[in-house]
């Protein structure tokens, strides 16, 4: 005699393995498709890896290590994350900004950069109250060419205040 719920609990486990299989191989967002920007900037692929670019294009705000460890919910160690941050920043396709208590916060990285060069000519803004950090990219940097004495290596422009979240103004 046949046992047809063995099969049939079998063919599930089939199926489901198959459609895990298919989502992480072709992760999309917005009809991005988030494996071919890895490759396209030479990061290597992993599961992790595919999934905290999506993390990141979903987000549409910055992300602090603690974020992305709860996101996960510490099923990755810290220094996976800080390895997967430091190569997604070496190939210019995150870069970092401030927080309200001089951390780290890591942000997505517009078109223009890549793994030679970042061009980050923009303020960020900080809010009191959420302690998100926001890219202002309408905000652009002095360029200053000479002040005597010093040698300029990097110029940043930092606002605090409320953002239109928080704004009870």
């Amino acid at each position: 005699m046949c046992n047809y719920s063995f099969f049939t609990k079998k063919t599930q486990l089939c199926c489901i393995y198959f459609l895990v299989l298919l989502i992480m191989n072709s992760i999309t967002h917005n009809n991005l498709d988030l494996r071919s920007i890895l490759s396209d900037k030479g990061i290597s692929r992993t599961n992790f890896r595919s999934k905290l670019v999506y993390l990141f294009y979903s987000s549409n705000r910055s992300l602090s290590v603690e974020e992305i460890l709860n996101y996960f919910k510490n099923s990755v160690n810290k220094v996976t994350v800080y390895r997967s941050l430091e190569s997604f920043e070496n190939k210019g396709l995150i870069h970092k900004v401030p927080d309200s208590k001089n951390l780290m916060r890591y942000s997505l990285c517009k078109d223009e950069c890549s793994a030679n060069s970042h061009n980050h000519n923009h303020g960020h803004f900080i809010c009191y109250e959420c302690n998100d950090t926001f890219c202002l990219d309408s905000i652009k940097i002095p360029e200053i060419t000479t002040l005597k004495n010093f040698v300029i290596k990097d110029l940043k422009l930092t606002m605090e205040g409320y953002c239109k979240n928080c704004n009870t103004i």
